[in-house]
């Protein structure tokens, strides 16, 4: 097994068994928020069905990820999911190296858990523009807070994988506006306008149990 702290780019493919998203309705998996609840969404924008059905064709063709690695991505998560500077944990196509984005120095169970991981493994540490938990609670009150834009309704929001930023999912695009316009207005409105704000339109969701 080997143990790199690095700064290149995001290497890896989504989270194994996690949903990075906050979804108003409709990733069927619990996500977990900054004050340790949790909200059950699936995301499925409508217009995009096609591209995520592409996505899961890919996913499933990749080679399946072995047992052991499995389990210990299993441990990493549920061990240190409360840690506010614990971001997402993501294998790479080949399923050789696992990335963790980390805010700060490396905790002791940190790398008392990555010594570890399956021997045949690399664990990659990338350190996080921001805090994780920080991220995690902008994208909450994105998508609870009624009007925090006026005039715009958001579908979703999420941190980014590699924690840099946050993306906010918008219904539809208002006239007149641009989505650059949209992600400083989102950021002044959450009062963080040094956080990357990326607007998209991702259309209505469809509720998962309705």
């Amino acid at each position: 097994m080997q143990y790199t702290v690095s700064r290149h780019r995001w290497l890896a493919l989504a989270a194994i068994g996690l949903c990075a998203a906050v979804a108003l309705s409709g990733c069927a998996a619990p996500v977990p928020l900054s004050d340790g609840s949790q909200i059950e969404a699936e995301m499925l924008p409508l217009k995009d069905s096609l591209v995520i059905d592409e996505q899961l064709r890919e996913e499933l063709a990749l080679p399946p990820v072995d047992l052991k690695t499995r389990q210990w991505l299993d441990r990493l998560q549920g061990e240190l999911m409360g840690d506010a500077n614990f971001g997402s944990p993501a294998i790479s196509p080949d399923r050789s190296t696992v990335t963790i984005v980390w805010y700060g120095a490396p905790s002791a169970r940190l790398r008392e858990l990555v010594a570890e991981a399956p021997e045949k493994l690399t664990v990659v540490i990338q350190p996080a523009v921001f805090r994780p938990a920080e991220l995690n609670e902008l994208a909450q009150r994105a998508v609870t807070t009624q009007g925090l834009v006026p005039g715009v309704q958001v579908a979703m929001s999420s941190a980014a994988p590699d924690a840099a930023g946050v993306t906010i999912g918008i219904v539809e695009l208002p006239a007149g506006r641009t989505l650059d316009q949209l992600g400083t207005a989102y950021g002044q409105a959450l009062k963080r306008l040094d956080v990357p704000i990326t607007v998209e339109v991702s259309g209505m969701l469809v509720p998962f149990n309705s």
